[in-house]
This record gives structure tokens, sequence and C-alpha cells, in this order.
């Protein structure tokens, strides 16, 4: 994910957004067709590596207008949900509480992918601000560089400071975020709730990233990119806490709906500021690398954070465990109190 980023920078953001694309159809056919265990894993790793690429963050920010860039960017995004949606759909025919044939959900995005990459090769242009740096000649290549060198050249901008922040938290949030991964399985061990019922907290859960979105799209333009931070970074754990409790109880159907919304509402409203936040710390020369190494820290954090619950998980169990990585959440508050930088209105032609 960092490399296919800081590609962007090199090569163009055009070239790179019809790869990603590619790359996700060609992944997930090979997903459909692997034989065992470890062929899944390679694959799915394949998959996550196009999946998680911010190429199309990239493309409609440097497009957009600087007091609309949230709104512009969380519309894109509600129209993306429309796939999760259709994949819901399939999971709900395809696994069942008698079936599982997994594999056909692959068909979708595999369908999709190869005639979109097409599409975006003959349709869509490169971005204006990286046309524009190319004509100031910013992109003329010089001997002298190096990867080392574009990586850290970042964190010698203005605003190396709030930018490490973001780092920093990104890290945070991707190690805390175990309780999404074992949800199902948690949820699946406890046996208060059936199959077609862990179907519908999905689509429901579909409903809570739009509101997420609607919400970052309206308020993060308005009062601001921190407000919003504080607000994600307290409801997170909060959330996680009612549905691993609620799911002990008779209530557990409702719980655990109110509760697993408000998660994804909080984490995608989380991971939302965070990207645009990063992308407006850095200038144009080095956005795509400053996003890739973001996208870097959050699955470093991810890999850490699975290596400790897997021990965790042993002594405490799946619940105390995610309530436990919940709560750390907690000190994304004082960090961005501290160094986080406030970037609403900026102008991405003006960041140095």
């Amino acid at each position: 994910m960092f490399f296919n980023q800081y590609a962007a920078d090199r090569i163009g953001r055009k070239i790179m957004l019809a790869l990603t694309v590619a790359g996700m159809a060609i992944a997930s056919l090979l997903i459909m067709i692997s034989q065992n265990y470890i062929q899944y894993v390679i694959f799915v790793f394949l998959l996550n590596f196009f999946q998680l690429s911010d190429i199309w963050f990239l493309y409609i920010n440097e497009e957009s207008k600087k007091e609309k860039r949230m709104v512009y960017t969380n519309i894109l995004l509600i129209g993306g949900i429309s796939g999760a949606v259709i994949m819901v759909i399939l999971r709900s025919i395809y696994i069942t509480d008698t079936i599982s044939n997994w594999r056909m959900m692959m068909v979708f995005p595999i369908l999709l992918g190869i005639p979109l990459c097409i599409i975006i090769l003959l349709t869509i242009k490169e971005t204006a601000k990286y046309e524009m740096m190319k004509k100031e000649g910013i992109k003329k290549p010089k001997k002298e560089e190096s990867f080392i060198k574009d990586v850290k050249s970042i964190f010698k901008t203005e605003n190396r400071k709030p930018y490490t922040a973001i780092l920093i938290m990104s890290a945070i949030y991707g190690g805390t975020t175990i309780y999404l991964s074992l949800f199902e399985k948690y949820i699946s061990d406890v046996g208060s709730i059936s199959q077609s019922q862990i179907t519908l907290i999905f689509l429901w859960t579909i409903l809570a990233v739009i509101v997420a979105y609607t919400i970052n799209g309206i308020l993060a333009d308005r009062i601001g990119r921190k407000p919003l931070l504080y607000i994600w970074a307290a409801l997170m754990p909060i959330s996680v806490i009612i549905w691993v409790l609620g799911a002990l109880t008779p209530y557990a159907y409702i719980l655990v709906q109110v509760g697993y919304a408000l998660t994804h509402v909080s984490y995608w409203g989380l991971l939302g500021i965070f990207r645009v936040t990063c992308l407006e710390l850095v200038p144009t020369e080095k956005r795509g690398t400053a996003l890739g190494f973001r996208s870097l820290l959050n699955a470093l954090g991810i890999t850490f954070g699975l290596l400790i619950a897997s021990v965790l998980i042993l002594f405490y169990g799946l619940g105390t465990t995610f309530i436990i990585f919940a709560l750390v959440l907690f000190l994304l508050i004082p960090l961005n109190f501290l160094y986080g930088k406030e970037t609403k209105g900026v102008d991405l032609s003006d960041i140095k």
C-alpha cells in the first residue's frame, strides 16, 4: 500500500488508479481459485495491498475546491457503499447456517474490476495539481534522488510535527482494531445471535458507514477536523463496550446492532479524518508518499496489534481483550490536543 502510493508521486495518479483497480480484480480471482489456507492468506494480502490504497482519495481531494473537499470526498464514499451492499447480499445467499460457498462472493469484484480499469485509462484525466507540478519542473528526475531521501523529505516540511502525530495516531488506531477482525468469531462463540441475524447486523453496519461519511462531509468543512477526531476517538471505545457486554445479555441482538453500528460510525469517521488531514499537511510532490506512509504505519499497527492480542486472548478471552484494546483509543485525544493541527480550508497549492 505504501509503494503504490509512493508510485503515484513518481508516475502519476491516473496510472496508479487504473493499476489499483486491476490489481483488486486479479487478487479477487486468485482468492477464488486458491487451493489451501496458505494461498488464501497470500492472495488476501495482495488484495489488501491494492484495496487499502488511497489513490482514489488523493484524486478526489486534488480536484475538489478547498471549502468543499470533505463534502465531495464523502459523497464519493457513500456512492462506494453500493459495493458493500452487494457483498452483504451475496453473503446472505452464499453463506448461511447450512451452506458456505464463499468463493462465489469474489465474482462481483472480478467482473467489475477489469472493465473499470479500461474506463479509467480511456476517460479520466490526470489531476490538475499533479499536471501543474510537472509543468513547474518539480517532477524532473534528479540523479541524487532516492527512495530513502524521498521518504525523509516528508519530515522536512513545515507541518512535520502534526504529520508525525497523524502517523502515531494511525498506528494506535490500526493496532486496536482486533475487535473488528474477530467480531464474527466472538458473536458466534457467545451463541446469542444466529447467522441470519449477523448478516442483518452487517447490513445495518453499511447504513452506519453512510452516517459516518455524511457527518464527516457536513461537519468537517464547518467545525473542522480536530473536533471530529475528538468525537470519534471517544465514541469508538464506548461503542465496543456496548456490543461486547451486550452480547452476553438477553437483549443481545438489539445491543450488538446498536453498539457495532456505532463502532463502524466512529471507525470510518476517524479514518476519514486521518486521511484528509494527512493530505492537507504535505505538498503535492510528496502527497502520495505521505498518504502511503500513513497507510503503512496503520498496517504495522494492525500487525503488532494482532501479535499482542493473540497473547492477551489466551489469558483473558476475546471480550476482555476487545475492551482493553478499545480503551487505548482514548490516547488519541491528548495527542490530537497537543500536536494536531486544524487543516480546514487549507489551499493544497500553498502547502510547503
